[in-house]
């Protein structure tokens, strides 16, 4: 056993920054190991070709298996990490952004504390060329991308596949998967960077926070397309069939390969239900996307009454940039969750053949081979292999790593969670504005928790597209990991829903049951009420202390 490989482990080089921050809304909590290395995989070579089609690598530096230190992500202790210290020297080398504004916007803070590298103009030049066409192009080829897919999830998933037509299809969306999140690697550049532009513009003008507003009421998100449907499965009479036939691919921990998605268990949909139902008519999201809609135009309407012609003409222009590319991230992460589900869809049909054969002991066993073992020749201690590897991947489940670490993390125990008193603060970014009282649902594993009441405040660690459906029904929503462009603000502020991310400790410090406020345009949840039923274990945190130093 000792001999076997786990590839839920890697080593660091010591001097490698790696975070675990935001890498979560695309891979849940610990991967299996099927999991984590078909997207470990894609994302080195959709990381390094995005780069490249925007003039920032060479085309001689691409290297689909780098070193550690040249690695976009990897893993330790089960849990998956991104590498800073890459993302940074790209940044340097990509003119109008810079590193700081890449951590901020999409990891929620800058780490402290370290000194920048110069920024890489030999690399401009290239940029210069290379950027604008790759910009010009990429709302068509996503667009081509996404109907290409949906009809090959479609297709795909409606039919009954034997194991060798499982096994083609399962070459096909490894290749598919590949070229759609090299797309969305570029869409999610080019929104990092339309809102770092709307950003400056608002700090200039003097209305600092007012991007939050320019950046919403875009429409045509691809989320909103789901709570607008499911709206009208619980008011306007749309059969669930139809719903799942349109959305089926998503569900909750969409990102993991051993997950189901609603096409394969639509329970949790249908118990929301229930609270969609119990809320107003004025509820209905379209009528909050348009009221975000007038919301941006008034806004873009106040920044351009400050600014002379001149101004006002690139003003213009960076608003219509932020509208045509900031939804174009949650295009490509439907396009690139849709081909998951078929290889979902694949590899459960060759786990089950396999377990006929009896090389595995049970269908879900395949979720414990590696891609290239199910995709080639399955060991002849298949077995073994999968019971090693499950015992390692349990074993993972009770560790966490740091959010920040250099080189190769220790794993560390799960702490206990603790409980903040009346009057506690706990702040993280601005990213949806709105105040917002209500009571506290706290909801880790979104598969197993009771539906969602009309008002709660929506408490998690981090979200992908599926949690929209609960995102409707919440008052407001406090979400520990995350920045400005993380899908939980895109969708919070598309929806209008007030919104604190990168709280880091939300989870730890509320429970199901607490009163707060909610302030989204300031950042900040106090503590109103504890839960008249906390156990006597639960530790206390003492309220933050006021401006003054008095508690």
């Amino acid at each position: 056993m000792s001999g076997m490989q786990d590839p839920l482990h890697e080593e660091s080089d010591p001097d490698t920054w790696w975070t675990t921050v935001n890498v979560a809304e695309a891979i849940p909590g610990v991967p299996t190991p099927l999991g984590w290395t078909f997207w470990t995989q894609s994302m080195e070579y959709a990381t390094q070709w995005s780069f490249h089609d925007i003039g920032v690598l060479p085309r001689r530096s691409i290297d689909l298996t780098p070193p550690m230190r040249d690695r976009f992500a990897a893993v330790f202790h089960g849990h998956v990490a991104t590498n800073l210290d890459l993302l940074e020297r790209f940044a340097q080398a990509m003119p109008g952004t810079s590193p700081e504004a890449f951590e901020e916007q999409f990891f929620g803070e800058v780490r402290p504390g370290l000194v920048r590298g110069q920024a890489n103009r030999r690399r401009y030049p290239f940029v210069a060329s290379k950027l604008p066409v790759a910009a010009a192009l990429l709302p068509r080829r996503l667009a081509r991308l996404r109907a290409e897919s949906d009809a090959f999830w479609r297709a795909t998933v409606r039919d009954a596949l034997d194991d060798a037509a499982a096994r083609r299809l399962l070459a096909q969306a490894r290749l598919r998967f590949r070229r759609v999140v090299r797309r969305h690697g570029l869409a999610t550049l080019f929104a990092q960077a339309c809102y770092e532009q709307v950003a400056r513009l608002a700090t200039e003008v003097g209305t600092p926070g007012l991007e939050t507003s320019i950046v919403s009421g875009q429409g045509n998100l691809e989320e909103a397309a789901i709570a607008a449907d499911l709206w009208d499965v619980a008011h306007h009479g749309l059969s669930l069939e139809v719903f799942l036939d349109r959305h089926g691919y998503h569900g909750p921990s969409e990102g993991e390969l051993s997950s189901r998605t609603w096409r394969e268990a639509p329970q949790p949909l249908e118990a929301l239900l229930g609270s969609y139902r119990q809320m107003p008519v004025d509820a209905d999201p379209r009528a909050a996307e348009a009221r975000r809609a007038e919301e941006r135009r008034v806004a873009e309407r106040r920044v351009l009454a400050t600014l002379g012609p001149v101004a006002r003409r690139r003003a213009l222009l960076v608003f219509r940039m932020a509208r045509r590319y900031v939804p174009l991230r949650e295009v490509g992460k439907a396009t690139f969750l849709q081909v998951l589900d078929v290889v979902r869809h694949c590899a459960r049909i060759i786990g089950s053949a396999l377990a006929r054969q009896g090389v595995l002991a049970e269908p879900e066993d395949v979720f414990f081979l590696t891609i290239d073992e199910l995709a080639g020749s399955v060991p002849r201690d298949a077995r073994e292999l999968v019971a090693f590897r499950r015992e390692r991947r349990e074993g993972y489940l009770s560790f966490r790593i740091p959010e920040l670490f250099q080189g190769t993390p220790q794993a560390l125990p799960l702490e206990a969670r603790s409980s903040a008193s009346v009057g506690h603060v706990v702040e993280g970014a601005a990213v949806a504005p709105g105040v917002v009282e209500g009571t506290v649902r706290l909801v880790l594993d979104p598969a197993e928790c009771e539906p969602l009441q009309p008002g709660e405040v929506l408490v998690t660690r981090t979200t992908d597209p599926s949690w929209v459906s609960m995102f409707l029904v919440a008052g407001a929503l406090v979400i520990d990991i995350g920045g400005a462009l993380s899908h939980g603000a895109i969708v919070a502020r598309e929806l209008g829903i007030p919104c604190v991310i990168g709280t880091k400790v939300g989870t730890s410090l509320l429970s199901t049951g607490d009163r707060v406020r909610v302030d989204g345009g300031a950042g900040r949840v106090e503590v109103l009420a504890r839960v008249a039923d906390a156990g006597p274990e639960t530790a206390t945190v003492p309220p933050a202390p006021t401006e003054d130093g008095r508690r």
